[in-house]
């Protein structure tokens, strides 16, 4: 030590600067030993502190030596130069040769920070000392793809398996041809399908090409005898209504209009956390827990804030006291951060008027803030620069002039010297810059840099931040406290306020706790001309595309518009009368229904009119019967068909509800109840009017204007529609070429679509939930952009934990002494791995500051945070009373658990201060819950606490998602080693089962979902799929090929729906998943009535039978369900929500497609192949009936000829009839 200068006091003489010489290898040591050590109020390093503002690297071993060696940082009682002797391969460049002549370096033992300094003295933690944590824990890679070499494995196995496919099904139809070719000789024309016919039933009949009946099988006997009866019974019902239309229509219109008055009783759910978490949910039972034990999670109202391009002019350069340089960004100039200020403070003071009971009221933000300090201060929770002076510019033009001891050179100290000491030390009550100002808000708590400043980029200050962040937390209140409504209003006039405000020098983004919702509500009303549009064009089409029109001259008495209309009257009542239901019974529904459920009924729904309506127009009627039997024949060969797709939608629907999201089971069971209504209004209301319309179709009288009468004409039963599916199209599909491109290209494109449905992306992005005009979207660029830390994660101990005893609180603490795997220590673990723990920070510990702050401090205990008036023991003395007299709580460190647990409630509500800045009150007033009394044991225990720290940003669901993942594992790596600790005998938890910690985060309640997505998608779809085959296989007359068909052909409309999708940025959330169920609703109508039909078909070629089940359902399947559908989806397309176009227009066209491509492509393709059998029950009564008629015949034809009275015309049918059975070719519909 060499002292250099010497100045008098008014007492003595002393030293005043010295220079001291150190080794290198010391100097190293000491800098070693330091350099990790955390300081706990900023998570930061603390060595940016101490080392005259450098940071990281740019920290060497001389500048951290020369802070401590200067007057500056007021602590030195004397400036020292600290100079390191070394030589010129050693690791600081600082380092000289040798020092002066007879002084000789210091060259002390430098512990090293894993090192205990004694046997009673602890090392460094982990969290201070990077060479005292354990090796990092092998990390579980995030799941591995499954890969054949280099390859997708999926992809691979299902190339080999439609490889297999193509290759098999190619042999197979060579064999079949050749086997064809061999045995019966005979040149088959597949185009029209009719020489197949000649090909006789090698199984299905003998004894002169007549079915046995004891060679029926059962399930075909039992199968037919249902379908009989069912059959029965719709044809006694449509004669019953027939011939009592207007009693029945009547009838059901009251019923409906009692239903639907329930409409204005109906509860309406928008809460999102009410739609897409189920109360029993995981995350619901931690929010609620969260809620209450700690309150409610505030609200944040955020702005930020950057330069027009115009006024960025690059960095100016800045040289503070220290003498170091730094670059400081153009946002950090007075007069843009004043006019940030005058923005804060016009909606800091703004009044807004809200009603409460009928009267007007005016509130300001401090009337609903958050304020940290209640009621010793009252200022309001406001995150930004300007709160670095706490909001007053009188404090941010304050300079003073600093001379430095060892340079002699004079510097200005101004605002920019306190904002670099406060972006490294946010909770200091004083800073030691010649300034001493205070770093804390005007509301008593840090500004963190990261919630102020964003955008700098990984390794530059936030001196060089080109953004600035405004953030307003208000406080939530339940929902029947009035504050609330003054909440709803103040968010509404902030968002009204940020519209309307312009600024010259800034762009900004601004966002409220309310946006989202209010964004989705605009977007709806926005998209409500969409919707009516939408069902209008729906409506016209269905009034229309119901006539037959198959003349001009018949068009006025031809036009079903009045039917139509009917139709589309009865699909609107089952709707509202299913709405009206649950608001009678108080269940809640949602928009998601509102929206949906009618385009879902309408489809349905316009299928079974149009099959009705055309089977009845196809019919003619029998010589022996009235229009009331006609109808109820008619009704009685459609209504099995209707009963099967109704019964099968409506089932697979309740199942579907049975899930644990509400907004799901909401939609299936809206569905389900409709689509139930939907059936029984067909068969009562609908079909009374089409009596009604028939009636007025045999009198000839026009449509709509019944009064007018036309002069009758011959109808042509067969629709262009029908004509064209019967000559054109069934016959053209039935080409061998087109039927095995058909199957090849179909199986290919489920192939590829298996693929991408393994590659679908989980999750519903929050920028989809708002239009794209909406300024929200903005927000979510700049939060991406500029943002440092995304939202506070909190780590919560559920269950009382015995903080107050030491080898307890060792698992819990992040200083020396603590446990290597504490509850602190993992997070902090956790925090230097961002990137895959996705948590940015260590976790703020209020057991630590409390440990810090009880002890006794100063001479006498007269700087002690903890004390008590003297005279009044139970009285709190905080630190900033100077006036009462004051004792240390503790007379040494030592303390014991009832210590611990007296005074840590006045450690909650200590103000931090300059004589105490350990203070919990702002930090951590609501962190810990106190049970007194404990089970009746007579102690206090803490039985809730929380640990905050931040997660990474997230924008994408994705990332959000996976911030949840890795917070719950490392929650439960916590939850494990206390559990484990417990176990080894330790007093650590009083109920180890009921005792865990989780991570609770604002925006969990919305992801978790997302966890299970594939799980709950699976299962959805599945359950849903079960009443398809078992109706199928019922009502199609125990029929396990149709049932097998049915469900194969909808599982691949399914797949390739969900495939297509995620081409086409539809992701797999919630609202897609409505979709897909809606998806098997739809296919039903597209696949159950032709494979139904196909089933009851006799004829001896499966060409000839797609043939006319494709003439009879064809038409009503292409202009039932694909036509009704198509234009009002298309007219989506305009709409303004992204929710709206993404997962209703784009999967909904997607499904529409495919439905048809399958129901009217595929299915009659593959029917051909692989349909099931003739139903030897009905070929048996068909061939029965054909006997009859043919005796019936030829006891005619002998009479006749007996009398000699025989009519030739009779003959001919005598000799074809004959014919034909002789060709074992009875076909009765041809005869």
């Amino acid at each position: 030590m060499n002292v250099t200068e010497m100045r008098n006091t008014t007492e003595t003489e002393g030293a005043f600067t010295e220079s001291i010489y150190i080794s290198e290898t010391y100097a190293t040591n000491v800098h070693t030993s330091c350099k990790d050590v955390i300081f706990p109020q900023t998570n930061g390093k603390a060595m940016a502190l101490v080392c005259n503002g450098f940071s990281g690297d740019d920290c060497t071993p001389q500048r951290f030596l020369d802070y401590l060696g200067s007057t500056n940082n007021g602590i030195a009682p004397l400036n020292m130069d600290f100079q390191q002797i070394g030589n010129d391969t050693g690791p600081n460049s600082d380092a000289i040769q040798s020092p002066p002549e007879g002084m000789a370096p210091l060259d002390a033992f430098a512990y090293k920070c894993q090192d205990a300094p004694s046997p009673t003295e602890f090392a460094c933690s982990c969290t201070d000392c990077e060479a005292s944590c354990p090796a990092p824990p092998i990390l579980q890679p995030d799941q591995v793809p499954f890969m054949i070499g280099t390859a997708d494995g999926v992809a691979v196995i299902v190339l080999i398996i439609f490889l297999a496919f193509v290759v098999l099904f190619t042999a197979y139809l060579v064999i079949d041809f050749m086997f064809k070719n061999g045995n019966v000789k005979q040149k088959i024309d597949y185009m029209v399908a009719e020489a197949e016919s000649k090909i006789p039933y090698t199984k299905a009949e003998d004894n002169g090409g007549r079915t046995l009946v004891t060679k029926i099988p059962f399930f075909q006997k039992v199968g037919k005898s249902t379908q009989d009866f069912i059959s029965s019974v719709f044809r006694r019902w449509g004669s019953f209504v027939a011939r009592n239309p207007v009693v029945v229509l009547i009838s059901a219109i009251l019923v409906c209009v009692a239903l639907c008055v329930g409409v204005k009783f109906v509860i309406l759910t928008t809460d999102p956390i009410e739609l897409w978490s189920s109360a029993g949910s995981r995350v619901r039972q931690e929010k609620d827990y969260y809620d209450e034990k700690f309150g409610a999670f505030y609200r944040t109202e955020m702005i930020i804030m950057k330069l027009k391009p115009q006024y960025v002019t690059g960095f100016s350069e800045y040289t503070s006291f220290t003498g170091v340089k730094y670059n400081f960004s153009n946002i950090l100039e007075t007069k843009y951060i004043l006019e940030m200020l005058a923005l804060q403070n016009e909606l800091r003071y703004m009044n807004v008027s809200y009603e409460v009971d009928g009267e007007v009221n005016i509130g300001t933000l401090n009337d609903i803030c958050f304020i940290p300090l209640s009621p010793d201060n009252n200022n309001c929770t406001i995150t930004s620069v300007m709160n670095y002076w706490q909001n007053d510019p009188n404090e941010m033009f304050k300079t003073a002039n600093y001379t430095d001891k060892i340079s002699e050179e004079t510097y200005v100290v101004d605002y920019r010297d306190h904002f670099l000491y406060c972006v490294q030390a946010p909770a200091t009550v004083q800073d030691t810059t010649p300034l001493k100002q205070n770093c804390m808000g005007d509301f008593g708590g840090p500004v963190f840099p990261y919630l102020a400043l964003g955008g700098q980029g990984e390794g530059n200050g936030y001196n060089e931040a080109p953004s600035s962040i405004l953030t307003f937390v208000v406080s939530n209140f339940a929902k029947e406290d009035n504050r609330t409504k003054l909440v709803t209003a103040w968010e509404k006039q902030f968002l009204r306020f940020m519209d309307n405000y312009t600024s010259e020098y800034f762009d900004f983004a601004y966002f409220s706790e309310r946006s989202p919702e209010d964004e989705l509500e605009r977007s709806s009303q926005t998209d409500v001309v969409v919707f009516a549009v939408s069902y209008l064009v729906i409506f016209a089409y269905i009034a229309i595309a119901l006539g037959t029109y198959t003349s001009l001259k018949r068009i006025p008495v031809d036009s079903k518009i009045s039917l139509g209309v009917s139709g589309i009257l009865v699909i609107l009542a089952s709707v509202f009368t299913s709405i009206g239901l649950f608001g009678y019974i108080g269940y809640a529904t949602s928009l998601i229904v509102i929206e949906v459920v009618p385009f879902l009924v309408l489809a349905i729904g316009a299928d079974n009119i149009f099959i009705l309506t055309l089977e009845y127009q196809r019919d003619e009627r029998k010589p022996d019967e009235d229009l009331a039997d006609q109808i109820g024949r008619v009704m009685g060969e459609v209504g099995p068909s209707m009963l099967l797709c109704s019964l099968t939608e409506c089932v697979a629907f309740f199942l579907g509800a049975l899930t644990d999201m509400p907004a799901v089971e909401q939609f299936a069971l809206a569905a389900a109840v409709a689509i139930a209504f939907d059936f029984l209004l067909q068969i009562t209301a609908f079909l009374a009017v089409l009596s009604l319309d028939a009636r007025r179709t045999r009198g000839n009288r026009v449509d709509v204007c019944c009064c007018i009468k036309m002069e009758p004409a011959e109808p042509n039963t067969k629709t262009y529609l029908e004509t064209f599916f019967h000559k054109y199209y069934a016959p053209v599909l039935m080409n061998d070429l087109v039927r095995y491109v058909v199957m090849i290209g179909f199986v290919g494109l489920s192939c590829w679509c298996t693929i991408l449905c393994t590659r679908i992306t989980v999750g519903l992005d929050q920028d989809l939930s708002v239009p794209k005009d909406s300024y929200v979207l903005k927000y979510f660029d700049y939060m991406e952009k500029y943002l440092d830390v995304g939202v506070p994660v909190y780590f919560v101990t559920k269950g009382a934990y015995n903080f107050a005893d030491k080898n307890a609180s060792s698992l819990i603490c992040g200083s020396a002494g603590c446990d290597t795997y504490s509850l602190t220590q993992q997070i902090s673990y956790a925090s230097q791995n961002a990137s895959y723990w996705r948590i940015e920070t260590p976790a703020a510990s209020w057991y630590d500051d409390y440990v810090d702050w009880l002890p006794p401090q100063g001479v006498g205990g007269r700087k002690s945070c903890c004390r008590y008036e003297t005279f009044h023991p139970n009285e709190f003395c905080p630190a900033t009373d100077t006036v009462s007299k004051c004792s240390p709580c503790l007379k040494n460190e030592d303390y014991t658990p009832d210590d611990f647990m007296q005074y840590l409630p006045w450690f909650l509500i200590d103000n931090p201060g300059v004589e105490c800045n350990k203070g919990g009150h702002s930090a951590y007033g609501n962190a810990v819950n106190i049970v007194n009394n404990y089970t009746g044991s007579g102690t206090d225990v803490v039985d809730a606490s929380y640990f905050m720290a931040f997660h990474s940003v997230c924008i994408k669901s994705v990332d959000c998602t996976e911030n949840l993942i890795k917070a719950r594992k490392l929650a439960d790596n916590i939850t494990k080693t206390l559990k484990a600790a417990n176990k080894d005998g330790n007093n650590i938890l009083e109920n180890e089962e009921d005792f865990e910690v989780f991570p609770y985060c604002l925006y969990y309640v919305y992801y978790e979902q997302y966890l299970t997505a594939v799980e709950d998608t699976l299962f959805q779809l599945g359950i849903c799929l079960i009443p398809t085959f078992a109706f199928s296989f019922i009502l199609l007359g125990f029929d396990f090929y149709s049932g097998i068909i049915t469900v194969l052909t909808i599982v691949m409309i399914v797949v390739d729906t969900a495939g297509l999708c995620s081409l086409w940025g539809v992701d797999m959330n919630a609202v897609s998943l409505i979709n897909l169920v809606a998806a098997i609703g739809l296919s039903v109508e597209f696949i159950s009535h032709v494979v139904r039909t196909f089933s009851l078909k006799t004829h001896i070629s499966k060409k000839k039978r797609v043939i006319e089940s494709m003439t009879t359902m064809g038409p009503a399947v292409f202009a039932g369900v694909a036509l009704t559908n198509l234009p009002g989806i298309i007219v989506l397309n305009w709409a303004t929500a992204q929710l709206i176009q993404i997962f209703f227009f784009r999967m909904c066209l997607v499904i529409t497609l495919l439905g048809t491509a399958h129901g009217l492509i595929f299915l009659p393709v593959f029917l051909s192949y692989f349909g099931p059998p003739v139903n030897k029950a009905i070929l048996y009564e068909e061939q029965s009936e054909l006997r009859k008629a043919t005796q019936t015949v030829y006891m005619n034809v002998e009479k006749a000829d007996q009398e000699k009275q025989c009519d030739k015309t009779n003959k001919n049918v005598y000799m074809n009839v004959e014919k034909a059975d002789q060709e074992k070719q009875c076909d009765y519909t041809e005869f």
